[in-house]
């Protein structure tokens, strides 16, 4: 008897930590393959993220992928981009 096939999908944002030949719970790891990515729309990151779709499209306008009408990004890109960044303004508070 042949050697039984699975398929294990994994989302992360960053690539889990797995090598080939690799024994996990019993079975060897031979073959890994990263989906093609998929744009997404801006509706879908403002929703994601709780910012509007007009802020999603000043923002992400360098990525923009799609049409004048359809806004599509990269959601990989976009996360980097949309990250929190703790931007500090003003001077320091006096104590």
């Amino acid at each position: 008897m042949g050697a039984l096939k699975y398929t294990i999908t994994v989302e992360s944002d960053a690539p889990p930590q797995l090598f080939l030949g690799a024994v996990i719970g019993g079975a060897t790891v031979v073959e890994m393959r990263q989906e093609k990515v998929e744009l997404i729309s801006a509706a879908e990151i403002a929703q994601r993220y709780g910012i509007s779709t007009a802020t999603v499209r000043r923002k992400l306008a360098a990525i923009n992928q799609g049409s004048e009408g359809k806004f599509l990004y990269d959601p990989v890109v976009a996360l980097q981009l949309l990250k929190d960044s703790k931007t500090k303004r003003g001077r320091k508070r006096a104590n």
